[in-house]
């Protein structure tokens, strides 16, 4: 992210000294991201953001993927993703441990940086009773190609999450 202010700041500034041209300077600027819920938003200023996404797959689709932070003793439900669905999470910057239960526990550390987006991909695999829940670390150019697919997660009272959920999350 802090790469993607600068390449704007440096076409901005070639623009206003007559050094590019309005096509150059988008060419140094990505194009927003856009789903099927509206256009990928920035993070809140001295924030950060991570986008938590499930591409939709035939693997696992009734399953769902729900993501959690903090104690395994009380923790906080992050996300609860079906097939198709992705959520974006404003943080505090520092260390944030992300996980997932079921028939195993997958966990995902990110050292939340301010004004940086992360992106965060829950794939459903194989076990050995039901499908397990895997977060990995993404980018955003594997979040833009799935996108236009997507919807966002709108809350337990998603409808298609609860078709989707099951206790092997």
């Amino acid at each position: 992210m802090k790469v993607t202010v600068l390449k704007l700041a440096i076409a901005a500034g070639l623009m206003m000294a007559g050094g590019v041209s309005a096509q150059e300077a988008a060419v140094l600027a990505p194009a927003p991201i856009v789903t099927k819920s509206g256009p990928l938003g920035a993070p809140e200023a001295g924030k950060g953001q991570v986008v938590f996404f499930r591409p939709g797959s035939i693997m696992g689709m009734a399953l769902g993927c729900t993501v959690r932070e903090g104690e395994a003793a009380a923790p906080t439900e992050v996300a609860r993703l079906g097939s198709g669905k992705y959520y974006a999470v404003q943080v505090e910057p520092g260390r944030h441990e992300y996980f997932t239960t079921g028939e195993a526990t997958d966990k995902l550390a990110l050292e939340i940086e301010p004004d940086e987006t992360y992106f965060v991909k829950c794939n459903i695999g194989m076990g050995v009773m039901s499908g397990r829940a895997n977060l990995s670390p993404s980018d955003r150019e594997a979040f833009a190609k799935k996108a236009k697919g997507m919807k966002m997660w709108s809350g337990r009272d998603d409808k298609d999450e609860k078709k989707a959920d099951a206790p092997a999350t």
